[in-house]
């Protein structure tokens, strides 16, 4: 069940609060540490197709690191949403 936040709760927990709790995430710095990893994940991508499958075996190691890049973006905004949250 979802509950509302205290910024759209009435009272000592309103607007003046979320704000002060907003100010400790820097947006910026959020879509700069995104940006920056989804960069990294293009980088790999042109890597990994720069090698022909005809050079041999499937390599999957750039799947990996892919995943452990987009993992990394994903705990950047979890962790931003969850310092918004805790107002």
């Amino acid at each position: 069940m979802s509950h509302p936040s205290p910024a759209q709760m009435p009272g000592r927990f309103g607007a003046t609060a979320a704000s002060a709790e907003t100010s400790r995430v820097d947006p910026d710095a959020v879509v700069r540490g995104v940006a920056d990893l989804l960069d990294r994940v293009d980088e790999v991508r042109r890597a990994a197709a720069d090698h022909d499958a005809h050079d041999g075996p499937v390599d999957l190691t750039p799947l990996s690191a892919q995943a452990e890049l987009l993992e990394q973006a994903h705990d950047v905004l979890t962790t931003a949403l969850e310092q918004l949250d805790r107002v």
